[in-house]
């Protein structure tokens, strides 16, 4: 085989596809979305405590959250000091 008889050689690149860039619009959509999932999340969780201790006041009016027991914790800093 003489090399004017043989096939050409053909090379190929192989690119990859352009990659879509990162604009300061989609940083500021991305953050503004993150903070406002934990907003959101922020609300619910404080509706369900709030639900929950409202429920617990009308469940259980005599306990020591709804101010019951208020003489028992005072201060009584009007009177004279007891010995």
């Amino acid at each position: 085989m003489q090399p004017s008889d043989s096939t050409p050689i053909t090379v190929v690149e192989v690119v990859p596809p352009r990659s879509r860039e990162t604009t300061v619009p989609d940083i500021l959509i991305g953050s503004l979305s993150i903070v406002g999932l934990m907003l959101l999340g922020a609300l619910v969780v404080g509706a369900v405590v709030g639900g929950a201790l409202i429920g617990y006041k009308r469940l259980f009016p005599g306990n020591a959250f709804n101010g019951q027991s208020a003489d028992e914790s005072a201060l009584r800093l009007s009177g004279p000091p007891s010995p």
